[in-house]
């Protein structure tokens, strides 16, 4: 059943001018290729339509959800009783001046990459192969080989639950692992990050070494949402799966991969029940063999009809 009421539905009409999709698999947003529908998937045409989109959610009071590539999300089988935006038509601007660039909210970190090589642009290469974008990248601190998007990040420009502007500069955002602590209910438009100059060849290089370590290391042939645990202070928590002999774990197509233990692979027609149960399997496991309890890195959206709210995904 649809959370909106006919007028709520025409009101969004009336004020929102982007695309609005009915009932959208969310299994065909995810990298995980899980997940039942979304009751509303929308794409903003610009700020404008965004803001009017989050003081519309406000008002009325309903969940939204802003996804990014869906890299890092396991969706319930049966969706999400709410708005998912979606920023990557409207918020996909990149530019530069001098050693500062700029990225809207909806650019892949891969093309964000692929401007800086252009330009010679140096100091985000590790980066590359995370499949995400720059909001969520942002807001979960995404990180790789000893880098994080918070070595360069100079401002942040949100939207708050209101449709108010505010940027919010380096210096004033707590970062942590995997983690900051950016207005909850706050939506991610864009970033400005300090760069270096560089050699675009020597550039290129370096992101091919990156790549070749990260297709040795993870099974990016099959759909997965990247790693699955935290690393618990001073271990791994590929280390402590595997040295629990969970590799291989699996419940329905929900597989712990036999290449990297934090990684649950999608091996056919796997649904968000198996994961989460696979989840708890290797939870407890660990817990077990270790004394060290698991923290989920993935976000979990629709289950028990909560939805996290900041542009994690």
């Amino acid at each position: 059943m649809k959370i909106f009421k006919s007028q709520q539905f025409q009101r969004l009409k009336e004020i929102f001018k982007g695309e609005i999709l009915i009932d959208e698999p969310l299994k065909d947003h995810t990298t995980f290729k899980i997940g039942g529908p979304a009751d509303y998937y929308v794409y903003p045409n610009d700020w404008d339509d965004l803001k009017n989109l989050l003081i519309f959610c406000n008002e009325e009071q309903i969940k939204r959800f802003v996804i990014g590539n869906g890299s890092n999300l396991l969706v319930h089988d049966n969706g999400f009783r709410g708005i998912v935006i979606d920023l990557s038509r409207g918020f996909d601007t990149i530019q530069s001046t001098g050693l500062v660039v700029y990225a809207g909210a909806g650019v892949s970190i891969s093309d964000l990459l692929k401007y800086c090589v252009e330009r010679g642009l140096s100091g985000m290469e590790p980066l590359i192969g995370i499949p995400g974008q720059i909001g969520g990248a942002i807001c979960l601190n995404a990180g790789a080989w000893d880098m994080e998007v918070s070595n360069n990040l100079l401002t942040v420009e949100i939207l708050d639950e209101y449709g108010t502007e505010e940027k919010i500069h380096h210096d004033e955002i707590d970062f942590g692992y995997r983690y900051t602590d950016l207005p909850e209910k706050g939506v991610i438009v864009g970033a400005s990050f300090q760069l270096k100059e560089g050699n675009p060849r020597e550039m290129s290089e370096r992101q091919r070494g990156f790549m070749k370590k990260r297709k040795s290391k993870q099974p990016l042939n099959l759909p997965s949402a990247g790693s699955v645990f935290k690393s618990p202070s001073g271990n791994y928590a590929g280390r402590l799966i595997e040295e629990a002999g969970c590799k291989g774990t699996r419940i329905g197509d929900a597989m712990v991969s036999k290449k990297h233990a934090n990684f649950i692979v999608n091996v056919g027609n796997a649904t968000a029940v198996d994961v989460s149960r696979v989840i708890e399997e290797v939870e407890k496991i660990v817990l077990e063999r270790f004394d060290i309890q698991l923290e989920t890195e993935i976000h979990r959206l629709g289950f028990d009809d909560q939805g996290a709210r900041k542009n994690c995904g």
